[in-house]
């Protein structure tokens, strides 16, 4: 039997498998077709009075097929200078008003081409905008891009008698496109600007027509807008427009002569009359200020220093340098400062040294330096009469640079009148000037009112005087108590209306109605009597003595009624000093000092919810503490005088009992001591 013969692939087979790998492997990319169209071009022309123009183009392409990565413009202006901000964004997103969508685009001017075309002439200039990553894909798409020209030096805008002629050509598009649109915006000027219809030598049928071109004019008071509509831009030419304006539009408004350039103008008069003798009377002028405003840093910063170590705290200047260097570098910034603002166009610089002096001579509020958390020393509570504790401290003596004193605030006054003078100086020659001068009054102000005497520590004993002797007077006013001279007045004039007047005789003929005169008054003074004696305040101060010291560390105000239910102890009004930003704080409390079980305290029990309670100084006292919603004498002295009625006892009522009733039930109910005048102030 025959033996079957295994078969091979031929080279036949081989060839066409290695023709695919050797196509596989050099295998170049696949290039997609691009199409551009240019369906408009919106161009904006701004142009000022010294014929510079700033163009603007907004072009609508229209891509098909693959990516666009750039495009070349032909026929922009040959000197244009382009702006940077260019971008593509979709048509959709530009109706919008929205760039969320926009690619940046770059655009360059492309080297002129000195080819000639084919009917001889030169190509125009041309730049390219280049797409940045992917480029511009399908679909329509806005362009913008922007550039200056200068029409005045290339012979484009040319006068004609009263009227300017302004001619400029559009870019070069391979396609037509309809509503071709241009926007001249031009200076202001009395005559409105108007298309141009006369056709410029060598147009030919190109010249602007009026069927040819419809305009819209906008004005206002600094500009007019002409807007040029043509129904069509012809294929591969230049679109030529002009217009005609008021001749005045061009012409350079006067330089606006800024208050520098003034002063240094008549600076520069005032030296080259007498050169030596104006260069001396500024040196001597910026010596004076030196030497002034040095001298007011250092003496302030020692005044202050001795105020301060006297107050037991340490001085806290903003500029933590010596004061030698400080007060010289102030001095130097002033000078320097107030130099620059009248020599340079801009005030910054010169502004910005004044404010350093400012910084330099300006204290913060004190630190004391005693160690926090410690306490005082034991010590006794004195009685003190009204008029001795609450009398006005004596002013402190030798502060001269701070403003709440009476020295401080002469000299403040007449140094800020010597710098009106100043102004008003100024103000002649440059009103500019004059507004920075006025505002270095700063530099005094940091002087005067930083370091004052109320940022330091307050003193418990003398600075509350003014504060409790208010309180003292509204509680008076509010209850309506009178003082002790009245009271010994009202006494004097009840003992006068009791006892019997004229001789015996007449007192004899008429005895019933002497006595009933005599009883009437009595009674009437008696009652008046009654109501002050039920109202009257013992007023006293209440000065703290620390065990071996001489002088008080706390003062507080005592109230007392006359007449008090049994288990008052005493009303004090006190005032805590917390530390501020611009110095102490004034923090009032009121204090009700009761005995424990006592009809005073089942009286105020209803207002111990509006307070804090605590116990007393002494074994079996106890203390209710209200404290003002504000720090205000008037809501202190209300919680006082509602305190005062509560703990008084009512004036016996000696007149007949009115029959029963409701009347009468209502009017013998006794009075309840309400709580609404705590909780209003409290």
């Amino acid at each position: 039997m025959p033996s079957r013969i295994a078969r091979r692939p031929g080279p036949a087979l081989l060839l066409p498998f290695l023709a695919a790998l050797v196509t596989i492997a050099f295998a170049l990319p696949a290039r997609a077709w691009v199409e551009v169209h240019v369906a408009g071009d919106d161009v904006r022309l701004a142009i000022d009075r010294a014929g510079a123009a700033t163009v603007e183009h907004k072009v609508t392409l229209k891509v098909s097929g693959g990516p666009l990565r750039a495009l070349d413009i032909q026929g922009v202006d040959p000197d244009a200078q382009l702006d940077q901000g260019s971008y593509a964004v979709p048509l959709k997103a530009a109706e919008a008003s929205s760039l969320a969508s926009a690619m940046p685009v770059e655009i360059e001017l492309l080297p002129p081409d000195v080819r000639p075309r084919a009917d001889g002439t030169l190509r125009p200039p041309a730049l390219r905008a280049r797409f940045d990553g992917k480029g511009l894909s399908r679909g329509v798409f806005v362009l913008f891009f922007r550039y200056r020209t200068d029409l005045m030096k290339r012979g484009l805008i040319q006068k004609d008698g009263p009227s300017s002629r302004v001619a400029w050509a559009g870019p070069l598009w391979d396609d037509g496109y309809d509503s071709a649109r241009l926007t001249v915006e031009l200076p202001g000027a009395p005559d409105e600007p108007r298309i141009d219809e006369a056709p410029e030598a060598g147009d030919g049928a190109e010249a602007l027509a009026a069927p040819m071109t419809l305009s819209t004019l906008r004005r206002s008071l600094d500009k007019d807008e002409l807007e040029l509509l043509r129904p069509y831009a012809p294929k591969g030419e230049q679109v030529r427009w002009a217009v005609r304006a008021d001749a005045r539009a061009f012409q350079p408004a006067p330089a606006a002569v800024t208050p520098a350039a003034d002063t240094l103008g008549r600076l520069a008069d005032a030296a080259a009359a007498s050169p030596d003798r104006s260069r001396t009377v500024y040196l001597a002028a910026g010596v004076v200020l030196f030497a002034i405003y040095s001298a007011l840093v250092a003496l302030k910063a020692r005044e202050h220093e001795r105020l301060a170590r006297a107050a037991g705290v340490a001085p806290r200047p903003l500029v933590p340098i010596p004061l030698a260097p400080r007060a010289a570098l102030a001095g130097l910034a002033l000078v320097a400062g107030v130099a620059l603002e009248l020599l340079l166009r801009d005030g910054t610089a010169g502004a910005a040294l004044v404010a350093a002096a400012t910084a330099l001579a300006a204290h913060r509020t004190p630190r004391p330096e005693r160690a926090g958390g410690a306490l005082r020393r034991p010590g006794k509570w004195l009685p003190v009469a009204e008029a001795e504790a609450f009398r006005e401290p004596p002013r402190v003596r030798g502060v001269y640079l701070d403003v709440t004193t009476r020295a401080g605030k002469a000299l403040l006054v007449a140094l800020l009148g010597a710098l009106g003078g100043g102004v008003y100086a100024v103000a002649r020659v440059s009103p500019y000037h004059a507004h920075l001068l006025a505002l270095d009054a700063t530099a005094l102000l940091a002087i005067f009112c930083t370091g004052r005497l109320a940022e330091l520590p307050a003193d418990p004993a003398a600075r509350p005087v003014a504060f409790l002797r208010d309180v003292a007077r509204r509680v008076r006013r509010s209850l309506g108590a009178p003082a002790s001279a009245d009271l010994r007045a009202l006494e004097a004039s009840a003992s006068a209306a009791a006892a019997p007047k004229g001789p015996a005789g007449a007192a004899a003929k008429a005895p019933g109605a002497a006595a009933k005169a005599t009883g009437a008054a009595a009674r009437a003074t008696a009652s008046a009597a009654a109501r002050g004696a039920a109202t009257e305040l013992r007023v006293v101060g209440r000065l703290r003595i620390p065990d071996g010291s001489p002088d008080a560390d706390e003062l507080r105000l005592g109230l007392s009624p006359r007449a008090a239910l049994p288990g008052f102890v005493a009303i004090e009004v006190g005032v805590v000093y917390a530390p501020g930003a611009g110095g102490a704080v004034g923090l009032p409390e009121v204090l009700l000092r009761v005995a424990p079980g006592s009809p005073c305290e089942h009286a105020v029990e209803r207002l111990a919810s509006s307070g804090r309670s605590s116990r007393g100084r002494r074994p079996g006292e106890r203390v209710l503490a209200f404290t003002p919603r504000l720090p205000t004498a008037r809501m202190t002295a209300a919680i006082a005088a509602a305190l005062v009625r509560a703990v008084s006892t009512p004036p016996a009522d000696k007149t007949p009992p009115k029959p029963q009733g409701a009347g009468a039930a209502g009017a013998n109910r006794a009075p309840r001591p309400g709580k609404k005048a705590i909780s209003a102030a409290a």
